[in-house]
Formats: C-alpha cells, sequence, structure tokens
C-alpha cells in the first residue's frame, strides 16, 4: 500500500504544505482551528510521519503505570537528567485515566496525537504493554521501549519490544542464595504483579538458588500478587501468622520490591517479631527508603538511575533510526548487605 504523503493531508485539508508541517511539529504559530482539522485528517488517511535518519528529536513521552512509588521517582530522576543533558524536552504521564477516559494513555488515538504532537519516541515504565500497542507505534512511526513491562498476552510479537531492565534472574538468585548462606532454608518470597516480566524473572531466580542447594521448593511459601506496601502487610500477615503452625513459619522472606519488603516489615513488627535476630527480610531495588527503615533494609540494588538514562539515550537513537539498538538491554544488579538479614535462628 503507497505511503501516505504530507502534501495529501494539506490538499485535503486545504491548507499548504507548509501548515502541515507545522501542525505535525508541534509549532505554536498554526491557528487552533487548523491544527485540529490537519489533525484529524491526518487520523483519517493514517498518516504518519517519516523520521529522518540523523535528524533532530525535540521532545520523548515517558509513560508510567503511576507515579506513586519511590521505583517510579528514581526512574524518572535519571531519565530527566539524560533528557536535559541532551537538550530534549521529557513530557511525563501516566496511564491512571482522565477526562471520562478520553485521555487515556496508550491507545492509538493517544499515540497519534503523541505524533502529532512532534514527540520522538514514548518510554513505557511497568505499563501493560499489549501487541495492539505496539501495532500502534508502528503505525504512527513512534518508537515505544518499555521498562520493566507487564505483559498478559503470550504472543511472540511482544518479543519485538525494545526491553530495558536489569539482570531479574541474578538479582533474584542472589537474594536467596545469600539467605540460604546464612543458614535459612524455609525462605519464602513475596510477589508483585503475577504478569510483570521481572516477577517472573525473580522467581525463576529464587527457585534455582533453592534447586541449587537443594531446597524442596514450596508453593505455599509464596505469596503475593501487587507491588505495593499494603501488598507487603498482607504477604506479611499471611507468612508469619497463618504459617505459625509447628514451627513451620519461614526464617526469612524475599521481597521482590523495596515497597513490599517495608510493608513485611511493618507487620513483623506488629505480630513482634525482632528483624534480624527472629526474621532475615531481603528486598529488591535499592530506594532511597532501603537505608531510611530500621533495621537498614539489605537489598538487591538495581540501578534503577541508570535504567531511566539508558531509556532516554536509546529513545532518542531509535527517534533517528527505528532499525538501531533493537536488542533487550539489562544493567547488572549487586546485592547491598544492611541490617535486616542475619543468620537462621536455632529452632525447637
Amino acid at each position: 500500500m503507497a505511503r501516505v504523503t504530507l502534501s495529501a493531508v494539506a490538499e485535503r485539508a486545504g491548507v499548504s504544505v507548509a501548515t502541515a508541517s507545522k501542525v505535525m511539529n508541534g509549532r505554536g504559530d498554526v491557528r487552533e482551528a487548523t491544527r485540529k482539522r490537519v489533525q484529524q485528517i491526518a487520523r483519517e488517511l493514517d498518516y504518519a510521519p517519516k523520521r529522518r535518519e540523523g535528524g533532530s528529536v525535540g521532545s520523548l513521552v515517558i509513560c508510567f503505570d503511576a507515579l506513586n512509588n519511590p521505583y517510579s521517582i528514581e526512574i524518572l530522576h535519571g531519565a530527566t537528567l539524560a533528557a536535559r543533558r541532551a537538550g530534549v524536552d521529557l513530557v511525563v504521564t501516566t496511564m491512571e485515566m482522565q477526562n471520562g477516559g478520553a485521555d487515556r494513555a496508550m491507545t492509538r488515538d493517544w499515540f497519534r496525537a503523541m505524533a502529532d504532537r512532534g514527540h520522538g519516541a514514548v518510554i513505557s515504565v511497568t505499563a501493560p504493554v499489549t501487541v495492539q500497542q505496539l501495532e500502534s507505534s508502528r503505525a504512527c512511526s513512534l518508537p515505544l521501549l518499555v521498562i520493566d513491562p507487564i505483559t498478559t498476552e503470550d504472543d511472540p510479537a511482544l518479543e519485538e519490544l525494545v526491553r530495558i531492565s536489569s539482570t531479574n534472574w541474578a538479582g533474584g538468585r542472589a537474594a536467596t542464595q545469600h539467605l540460604l548462606d546464612l543458614g535459612h532454608r524455609r525462605i519464602a518470597i513475596a510477589l508483585g504483579t503475577e504478569s510483570s516480566a521481572p516477577v517472573r524473572e525473580r522467581l525463576d531466580g529464587y527457585r534455582s538458588a533453592l534447586e541449587q542447594a537443594g531446597v524442596p521448593f514450596d508453593p505455599e511459601l509464596v505469596v503475593g500478587a501487587r507491588y505495593t506496601f499494603e501488598e507487603g502487610r498482607r504477604v506479611g500477615k499471611v507468612l508469619l501468622d497463618h504459617l505459625q503452625d509447628g514451627g513451620q513459619a519461614p526464617t526469612a522472606i524475599f521481597a521482590t520490591s523495596d515497597t513490599i519488603a517495608l510493608g513485611v516489615l511493618r507487620t513483623a513488627h506488629e505480630l513482634g517479631l525482632h528483624v534480624p535476630e527472629q526474621l532475615s527480610v531481603i528486598g529488591f531495588d535499592d530506594t532511597l527508603l532501603a537505608s531510611w527503615t530500621n533495621p537498614q533494609l539489605t537489598v538487591i540494588k538495581q540501578p534503577l538511575f541508570g535504567m531511566g538514562q539508558v531509556a532516554v539515550e536509546r529513545a532518542l537513537a531509535l527517534a533517528t533510526d527505528p532499525d538501531r539498538f533493537s536488542m533487550p538491554f539489562q544493567l547488572e544488579t549487586q546485592l547491598v548487605r544492611r541490617e535486616s538479614t542475619a543468620p537462621a535462628p536455632a529452632r525447637d
């Protein structure tokens, strides 16, 4: 099928090619009525602006599932500084619906609107990503990158997503190995969102370490479904209260995020358990909160700041050359020992 040209859009809208170009590039020196007419015609014709290799990029969009947690703030910090260094604007939005859902992010109309405003690429952070969204981004010639994506579809097409993440499997294995080295054998894992790719990888790393150590995998010690403080409190209650039967409660809990770990610590305190003397807790992220807790949280550190930086750098590269950097990119995790883990307590 022949590509729709800017000239065709301009002719249908009854404006000059120069005016149509201004609208497509987000210029402000165009009457609002003219802008809306040109954008409407572009949508009707399914026009996608052609991006020239080596061309300049003025702005990027970064879309979060929500901006209510320290993980997202660390990612945004790195992305903001990288965008400032590159001399581009960074537009921040979330998946939360506004205006009765009309402004929901990541729909086909939303991608078209972002392209119409002249943005160079979209970075999605821990938000659900579908095949339809990937196809919409391509139809609008607007590259889509994802940081720690949530995928609910088992479709090979999603393997083509440009992903930025950390070494989650290795991190999950290192967290569990650290607890095993301290003598723990009943090690629980507190999961985040089940459809999150990092959660699945961290769980696989956890199971690998147990298997290598000859410790049987116990499904009862796998609990959790969300990356929230409240979920950490609930998980702590399930593991430390309902499993306290005949000495079967875990002596250690690997939380797959700092936020979950904080909820676990809160529940342990409410139940009168001393950390780390009676219970070891290890988190994953190393946000600022990890060193502000009492006791300070042992964690698997993932370079959230660096992930935000790399995402912006690759988004800029993809905006000028969509065939570039198509492979997934992982930044290394590392164990940071603090005060919340200790040798396993002796059991009668």
